[in-house]
């Protein structure tokens, strides 16, 4: 009688699981299929028949090696118990399916083998696109150009981006390295009238000077040796579009001359020739650099500085605009889940805590590397505080004391102290103590710069 009701409770559970609405794929402990209901044969566009019995990894066959070694290693994971669960999303005849896996195990504890549920979720992803582009547009007044942040920082600085998007002045893009400043000039190309004509950048530092002019300005065949044939500047590739003269503090003077009568005359000569040539290109510039200061030294031209500096746009580094981290994080989680095929992670506790503590000297470029590699390696739903670069959860170095300097020898904060102290001070004499624009000069914000001269005694 027991064995009568124990085979005719398999009859029911085998009913259930056939009749179903998700997917249903069940692997046994050595990883072959040993069940798949009729749901999961439409959903995979399969029939059970040729895959009973079969090993998992044999259907990968086609695929490149990693995928099958990242299937074998989540397996392994899901035996070993290190892996509670797995998720990832799949796209199959115009749906989106999550497949989940689960290992199964008897009251003993003993491993019997992997279920995997697949379920369509097409609506679901379809409300939470309307609900993104909701956000978006209730967030518009706080973000633009792929940026986001609610800042105090941020807030004048997208509705600047966002005014100056729609005029054709020139624009010059300050900022420490990682700032986005490229991602600022796409943006503003994207949203001004210039937006159906090509944006050429040019990156001022990684051409020779003997090369930069010619990139710029084009040549005439037989201008140099090697010139074989003519050829067009990136100006005149540029024409009607816009051209993005990067790291523009590492222009040699003899091309700044050129460029300063491109911007007066909005005309170009080719090397080897004397035709002018009339462009139409709006110009925007970036420079992780302070030109005031390069105009001192005589490394830049203070006219072409002047012609240049017409809306100036100063990117804060991150570490000015803590409260965006969190934002900033997340827009990138969601970003490459998606591209990687995986579902949206949580970001623990510890992690959010490890995210605002860091330095960042990479600024929001760093930030979204470190999110990419989190997404690319874990295994779980939660993105952890070990999903990070070693250097975001490296313990912080202790201050040095000043007793353990030399007696009479200043100790680190003191000497950083000091610095800062002159240089704010110099700021401050150069800009006729407009704290605005000294604050500028440094490439800090205003509020930081008040607390600095509250701490250093400055009055």
């Amino acid at each position: 009688m027991g064995f009568e009701k124990e085979t005719m409770n398999h009859a029911v559970y085998r009913a259930i699981l056939a009749s179903m609405g998700e997917g249903i794929v069940f692997l046994d402990a050595d990883d072959r299929f040993a069940y798949i209901n009729a749901a999961a044969e439409k959903i995979r566009g399969i029939r059970a028949e040729d895959y009973l019995g079969r090993h998992i990894l044999t259907i990968f066959t086609t695929h490149p090696p990693h995928v099958s070694e990242r299937v074998q290693q989540m397996l392994g994971a899901l035996k070993s118990g290190l892996l509670p669960f797995h998720t990832h999303v799949i796209k199959v005849r115009g749906k989106i399916f999550e497949n989940s896996y689960y290992p199964i195990r008897d009251k003993e504890g003993n491993y019997l083998g992997t279920l995997m549920v697949s379920r369509d979720i097409t609506e679901k992803e379809r409300l939470k696109e309307e609900n993104l582009t909701l956000r978006e547009q209730v967030l518009s007044e706080f973000g633009c150009c792929d940026m986001i942040g609610n800042s105090d920082v941020m807030r004048p600085i997208f509705q600047i981006i966002n005014a100056a998007a729609v005029v054709d002045s020139t624009i010059l893009l300050t900022g420490e390295s990682g700032t986005g400043k490229e991602l600022v000039a796409r943006a503003i190309h994207q949203h001004s009238q210039r937006k159906d004509h090509p944006m050429i950048k040019v990156n001022c530092a990684a051409l020779p000077d003997t090369l930069l002019e010619s990139e710029l300005f084009g040549h005439e065949r037989g201008a140099f040796t090697g010139a074989i044939k003519e050829r067009k500047g990136k100006f005149e590739q540029a024409h009607g579009g816009t051209i993005f003269l990067d790291e523009i503090a590492e222009m040699p003077l003899a091309a700044q001359a050129k460029l300063l009568r491109v911007l007066q005359e909005r005309t170009v000569e080719r090397l080897g020739s004397t035709r002018e040539i009339r462009v139409d290109v709006r110009i925007i510039a970036a420079t992780n650099r302070d030109l005031r200061r390069e105009v001192e030294r005589g490394r830049f031209r203070d006219d072409l500085f002047y012609r240049l500096n017409v809306i100036p746009i100063h990117l804060p580094p991150l570490r000015e605009r803590r409260e965006d981290i969190l934002a900033l994080a997340r827009q990138f989680l969601n970003r490459f889940a998606e591209k990687m095929h995986k579902p949206v992670m949580e970001i623990a506790p510890e992690a959010r805590k490890a995210l605002l503590e860091y330095g960042y000297p990479g600024n929001v470029r760093e930030l979204e590397n470190a999110i990419e590699r989190a997404v690319a390696l874990s295994l779980g739903s939660t993105l952890g505080r070990e999903d990070l670069p070693l250097e975001f959860t490296a313990p912080r170095p202790a201050a040095v004391l000043p007793s353990a300097h030399p007696a009479g020898a200043p100790s680190l904060a003191e000497s950083v102290h000091s610095q800062e102290k002159t240089a704010i001070e110099e700021a401050l004499r150069a800009t006729g103590n407009r704290k605005g624009e000294a604050a500028r000069l440094l490439g800090i914000s205003r509020k930081t710069l008040w607390e600095k001269m509250k701490l250093l005694g400055i009055a």
